[in-house]
């Protein structure tokens, strides 16, 4: 349910990002963004939405590939059935992968990385 520090930044070094639909993602927590940005931990709400750490969010900006739908309740109410959309999730993406040529992937990774960041000169 949780990516966070630089485990964030380990996981993100992928072919295919994956993240359930609840989860979050960020390699700072929004307490530890708002004490840095407003020497104040009681503005986590406002940084976690400037961050954009949810996967629908991550998602529209391109940093996740696929989000995948939890049981009604979140995944822990439903660990059977979140262990199988996983499981389809992972086979299916390997199988993808797989079927890929090395130079192919190598490729489609490094642009994958290097795209990550926008900005505008103004």
């Amino acid at each position: 349910g949780e990516g966070g520090s630089g485990g964030a930044l380990a996981i993100g070094v992928c072919d295919h990002l994956v993240m359930l639909e609840y989860s979050i993602y960020s390699v700072i927590s929004p307490e530890g963004c708002a004490s840095i940005l407003w020497k104040d931990a009681e503005q986590a709400e406002a940084a976690a939405t400037s961050m954009g750490i949810t996967a629908e969010r991550l998602q529209s900006l391109g940093l996740v590939d696929e989000v995948l739908k939890e049981p009604l309740g979140g995944a822990h109410r439903g660990p059977r059935a979140m262990a199988e959309t996983l499981q389809n999730a992972i086979v299916d993406n390997l199988r993808q992968l797989k079927e890929m040529a090395l130079d192919e992937l190598l490729a489609r990774r490094e642009q994958r990385l290097t795209s990550v960041g926008r900005f505008r000169e103004g």
